[in-house]
This record gives structure tokens, C-alpha cells and sequence, in this order.
């Protein structure tokens, strides 16, 4: 009995002291959970007011509560592509979408539809249709897109178009690649347009900022569609493999994509590694030259919880909120630098849908052309002023393109996508033969030609930019060629250029027909070989044309065998010149002197030296550029020698024999020799 009092009294003792504390404990956890109520009131993620966004996407098919407290541009993993949203014809199903749109609006975010059209989680129902249900399905479905959010900010026209990606297999039916290439993508922003007027409509893929084939298939795609005055307002770059690549290749590549005059928004980004201080390295790194790229508006991060992304490694927080280095390192700089480099302030503000027209500016023969405003795009009806500056030895004859007449300067009203070219002429009244010569126009008129070479062509700052990787072991394997000139019997021209490269090179030229027998019209005796160096110099060649008047001809800047090296090319030209050289400077078959001779007879090459040189070389090219024969000469054998070579076992043909010797080069005209 007495020790059940005891115990009795004991508890009882014991539960009002643990009472008293619990009450205690009750207040302070309500005055915790009141301040945090009030936290998250006034909680706004760190890029909210800076001149860029940083959003992200949803979780799983939600919208995390703590969603805000870091990100402040929000889009549907996968809840706003057709195949979620349609799975039967007819049928939809906004839930999940609506919830994005909602939240967005309550946050005052912007959020992006992704995606309209895209070869891949689109509704299965679609590719058994005809052609013509297709494109009626296709409306259906954009009515009912605009209908639900026809205030939506950003969306996702066309995903992923890349011949290799996953082009929509149901592309026919909205007019298939056609004239432009590209003539279903083109539609597709028409459509679009036509129903989101105010919306910024984006092309987005992935790779296009990482590797060449998609970053320049991506800038022909955008040249297309403003050539055809397609409505797009941007280029969406997943960057998903960015990371894995070095930040100045990233930007290389970003910057060629701004050189199309669009906005550019970095759509998917993620950071696939799992070592949280390598992740956070990658993370410095690349963030900070996206936000500080002018013409990057806005960057998405593809998922945030560990264990809830679409690639292991990219998550940026545990599900209970714990922060890898990396994100907690993002949100403090975002915080710090809330005003990087924007050259579309306004975008975000004013939307896509406004009218604007895209500018080419072109020049042929040798002078320049600037413009005032110095941009791009312009909206409709601004005035626009091109003057026209000659080079020495020339001058300025007329405009051509979307402009006539030769008043200079020449103001324009801009109402279309306008190109505008300036043609000039040597003082001799003579025109410039080649298209493009200054680049201004980027890479139209020239075709890069590789055989095993490896090599990548650009335009930066009005040069023609070769990034040779591989030269190849033949001349022909790396070629920058213009075709379809017209060259006249019984003429004298002249090929003025502007080259160097990043270290010492051998480059030559050729002209010759494009078609078989590839004759080439200048003369063996004339120099075409250059050696190229580190500072800008001008090279020319003078030659007579001595065949028949060809309308087929091509200008070859030859850069095959040798380093691997960056070449830059610049004011090209060919023209007739009135009166021939001096023949002190142009060959003369009776009078000069020549180091080496080159002839045939029989089954034999016989090349007289004057001197043979230490490392001369014989080479045998076919008409294909092929070595067919090549032989080296490594000691000095004295003076007038004569070498003969049998050619006994080289099928009958037409070749080209070259012959080094020291600083001398000779070639012979083409030659029939062999059994």
C-alpha cells in the first residue's frame, strides 16, 4: 500500500512538472511555427529582381513547398507535352499543368510551356492518322494549348528537330522539310504565333552549345527561319552535356548561336557529378560565364532533389533540404550579382510577338559598309543608314539586294527581313568576280571541302575563320571553295586575299574548272603558294586565262597536308585588270630563267635543276588531288642536273607533276604520261 502511494504520488508529481514543461514547449514551437509562417510570406528567391532569371522544374509531378525559396522561373517537367495531356485523342487532361500555371501566377513567376511539337511523348493515337488528320489533330491541339493558357510567358515551339534527335515522325503533314529545309518548323512558329501573339516562342535542343554538327545545323535553322521571317523570338540551349566540356567551348559555341542576332536561354541545364566539390567547381565555372553572357536572358536548372532528377548525379539538395556546395554557392552569388550583362532587358517584360526584322549587310569587291543604328534586327519602320566605303583602287558603284540606285549614304525604311549589299568596282570599271569576299555575310557563296581532313569554318569580326584540326596527308583534304565564276579567254585577272594563321602554314590557289577534266588556268610558272604567318599580309596572283571562256570555274584556297592550325581569311577578290603586269613580275617563257624544268617523254619525267636543294621533293598528283608518286632528295647533288623519273607503272592519265627544291616550287601543266 505504501509503496503504491508513493508511486502514485510520484507520477502524479512527475506529469504537472511535465505538463509545465510542454505548455513551455507548446508556446515556443507556436511562436517558431508563427515566424516561420512569416518567413515564408516574405521568402523570395535570390534572383527575384535581378535583370536574368533562375528558374526551375517541377518534382515529380509537384511543386515543392520550398520551390520559391530558391528558384523564380518555373517549368513542367512533363506535365505540359502532348503525350500527358492527350493519351486519348480528345481527351485531356490539364490537372497537372494547371497547377504549374497557378502557382506561377500566384508567385508572380514566369513559367514556359514545353512543349508543342516534339518527335518523342507525343500521344501514340497520332501517327495512324492521314496526313491531313494529322495537321487537323495538330491545330486541335494547339487551340486547346492557347485556349487553357493564352497567357503563358515562354513556350517551347519545336523540340529537338536535329535529323539525329527526335523530329516529330508526323512532320509531313505540316509541309515536311520543303523548300527552306525547314519548312515544318516554320510552320509550326507560324501556328503558334498565330495563337500566342504575345508569347516568346523558342526553339530548343539539346547539344546546340556543346558540339559543332548541332551548334551549326542550329544556326542554319535560325538563319532559315529568318530569311523566311518565321516568328522566333529565341534558341532554347538544354546544355544538358555542357558540363562535361570546357567553358570557353561552351562559349564559342554560344557565341556563334548570339551571332544569329536572338536572345539565347539556357532551357535544361544540370551538373552530372556526384562529387559534391567537383559539382560545385562546374558549377563556378560555367554559372558564372551564363549569367554574364549578354545575350543569355534566362537559365533553368533541370531538377533540384537528389534522387528525383532524370540523370544521377545532377541533383542539387537532399529531399529534407540539406544543400550540396554547389547550390548553396549558386544562390549566394545570383544574390550578389543581381545585375549581369543583358543585351534584352525588356524581353521578359514585353514578350515575343514584336515585330521585328532582321538585317543582312553584304558587300562585293573591296570596301566596306557600315550602318546606323548598329544592330541586327529593328523593329518595323525604323530608319536605317548604310554608307559605302572603298578600298585604295576602288570605288563605289551601287546597292543591290533589297536597295537600288547608288545614292550613298542610302537610307532605309526597314518593313521586311532586308538584305542590303554594296558593290564595288576596281577604277578600271572592272567588277569583283567573287560573292561574299568580306564575309560580311557570313559563310554564303563558300563551301568547305574535306576529304580526310578535319576541319571547322566560321565568320568572326569579318573573317573567315578555319579551324583545322586534321590537314590530312593530300591537298585536297581540306579545300575552301567557290564555285560558279566566270572566267573569259584571252583576259587578265587578278586574286587579291588577306590571310594569316595561328602558327606558320602553306596554303595555295588554284582556278580551274569545277567539272572534269579540272583544268586549271593559271599557269604553272606563276607562284600559287603561300606561306602564311602569324601577322596579316596580302597576297595576289596575276594570270592570263588561257582556256576557253568558262562559266563553270572555282576559286580553291587549298589548305591539305601540313599543321593543324587556325587559318584566317579575309577580302577576298578576283577581277580583270586592264593591262598586263610587268613582265618582270609575271612569267616569260624565252627570257627567265627557271631553277627547275619539268618535262615528259615517253614513259619518263626528266626535271633539270639548276641546283638541287637539300630535302627537294617529286611528287605525282591526279586530278582528284591524290598523290599518285612522291619521292625525296635529301642531299646536294651540285649543278645542272637532270633526273629522270620512270612513270612506266602509272596508268595513262592527266597529272600534275610538283617539284620542291629549297624555297622553289614548280609544277607542270597537266601532262599525259604513263603506259
Amino acid at each position: 500500500m505504501f509503496k503504491n502511494e508513493k508511486f502514485s504520488s510520484f507520477r502524479l508529481c512527475n506529469y504537472k512538472k511535465n505538463r509545465s514543461t510542454k505548455m513551455k514547449l507548446h508556446y515556443f514551437t507556436g511562436l517558431i511555427g508563427m515566424l516561420l509562417v512569416v518567413l515564408n510570406v516574405f521568402a523570395q528567391p535570390p534572383a527575384q529582381g535581378a535583370n536574368k532569371f533562375l528558374g526551375n522544374i517541377t518534382t515529380r509531378g509537384q511543386v515543392r513547398s520550398d520551390f520559391y525559396n530558391y528558384w523564380n522561373q518555373i517549368t513542367g517537367e512533363n506535365e505540359h507535352k502532348w503525350g500527358s495531356v492527350e493519351r486519348s485523342q480528345g481527351s485531356r487532361n490539364w490537372g497537372s499543368g494547371d497547377q504549374i500555371a497557378n502557382y506561377a501566377k500566384e508567385k508572380g513567376i514566369p513559367w514556359k510551356f514545353h512543349t508543342l511539337i516534339w518527335g518523342s511523348q507525343y500521344p501514340n493515337w497520332i501517327t495512324s492518322l492521314s496526313q491531313s488528320q494529322q495537321l487537323a489533330a495538330i491545330e486541335d491541339w494547339m487551340d486547346a494549348a492557347a485556349s487553357r493558357y493564352p497567357d503563358v510567358e515562354m513556350i517551347d515551339v519545336v523540340n529537338e528537330a536535329y535529323p539525329s534527335h527526335a523530329p516529330a515522325p508526323f512532320k509531313n503533314a505540316l509541309g515536311g522539310d520543303g523548300a527552306t529545309g525547314f519548312d515544318w518548323i516554320i510552320k509550326s512558329f507560324e501556328m503558334a504565333r498565330e495563337r500566342w501573339p504575345d508569347a516568346i516562342l523558342l526553339y530548343n535542343d539539346y547539344n546546340n552549345c556543346e558540339y559543332d554538327n548541332e551548334v551549326n545545323w542550329t544556326v542554319k535553322l535560325v538563319e532559315a527561319m529568318l530569311k523566311a521571317d518565321a516568328p522566333i523570338d529565341a534558341i532554347g540551349c538544354q546544355a544538358h552535356d555542357a558540363w562535361q566540356l570546357s567553358t570557353k567551348k561552351v562559349k564559342e559555341n554560344i557565341d556563334k548561336l548570339a551571332a544569329t542576332g536572338l536572345p539565347i536561354f539556357i532551357t535544361e541545364y544540370d551538373i552530372g557529378e556526384s562529387n559534391d566539390s567537383k559539382q560545385k567547381q562546374i558549377m563556378e565555372e560555367q554559372f558564372t560565364m551564363f549569367w554574364n553572357h549578354p545575350r543569355i536572358v534566362g537559365i533553368t536548372y533541370w531538377g533540384y532533389i537528389v534522387g528525383s532528377t532524370w540523370r544521377n548525379g545532377t541533383g542539387l539538395m537532399s529531399s529534407n533540404g540539406a544543400e550540396r556546395p554547389a547550390l548553396t554557392w549558386l544562390m549566394e552569388y545570383v544574390k550578389n550579382n543581381p545585375d549581369p550583362p543583358n543585351d534584352f532587358p525588356d524581353l521578359m517584360a514585353n514578350g515575343g510577338g514584336v515585330t521585328s526584322y532582321r538585317l543582312t549587310v553584304g558587300a562585293n569587291g573591296r570596301g566596306t559598309v557600315t550602318h546606323t543604328p548598329d544592330e541586327n534586327s529593328f523593329s518595323e519602320e525604323t530608319q536605317v543608314t548604310f554608307t559605302a566605303t572603298p578600298s585604295e583602287g576602288w570605288i563605289f558603284d551601287s546597292w543591290s539586294g533589297d536597295a537600288s540606285g547608288n545614292t550613298n549614304p542610302l537610307t532605309v525604311n526597314i518593313s521586311k527581313s532586308t538584305k542590303i549589299t554594296a558593290n564595288f568596282i576596281t577604277e578600271n570599271g572592272k567588277p569583283d568576280l567573287i560573292t561574299n569576299g568580306n564575309f560580311l555575310s557570313g559563310t554564303d557563296s563558300w563551301t568547305l571541302r574535306l576529304y580526310n581532313g578535319d576541319a571547322e569554318g566560321s565568320v568572326e569580326n569579318g573573317e573567315y575563320k578555319l579551324d583545322i584540326k586534321d590537314a590530312g596527308a593530300e591537298t585536297r583534304d581540306v579545300r575552301l571553295i567557290q564555285a560558279d565564276l566566270l572566267l573569259e579567254q584571252g583576259k587578265w585577272y587578278r586574286l587579291v586575299f588577306d590571310a594569316y594563321a595561328a602558327e606558320e602554314k602553306m596554303m595555295s590557289v588554284n582556278i580551274g574548272m569545277a567539272s572534269s577534266p579540272k583544268t586549271p588556268f593559271i599557269s604553272s610558272e606563276i607562284q600559287t603558294e603561300f606561306n602564311l604567318t602569324t601577322s596579316k599580309e596580302t597576297y595576289s596572283v596575276e594570270f592570263p586565262m588561257e582556256e576557253e571562256t568558262c562559266d563553270d570555274s572555282r576559286l580553291e584556297i587549298i589548305l591539305g597536308t601540313g599543321a593543324a592550325t587556325t587559318v584566317y581569311l579575309s577580302n577576298v577578290s578576283l577581277f580583270e585588270i586592264i593591262e598586263p603586269p610587268d613582265a618582270v613580275n609575271m612569267p616569260n617563257k624565252k627570257n627567265k630563267k627557271r631553277h627547275i624544268s619539268i618535262s615528259s617523254k615517253g614513259s619518263f619525267v626528266d626535271v633539270r635543276f639548276n641546283k638541287i636543294e637539300k630535302n627537294s621533293s617529286f611528287t605525282i598528283y591526279d586530278m582528284m588531288g591524290n598523290v599518285v608518286r612522291s619521292e625525296n632528295f635529301k642531299k646536294d647533288f651540285g649543278s645542272d642536273k637532270i633526273l629522270s623519273f620512270d612513270i612506266g607503272n602509272i596508268p595513262r592519265g592527266y597529272y600534275i607533276v610538283a617539284v620542291r627544291s629549297g624555297n622553289q616550287l614548280e609544277t607542270s601543266k597537266i601532262v599525259v604520261i604513263g603506259k
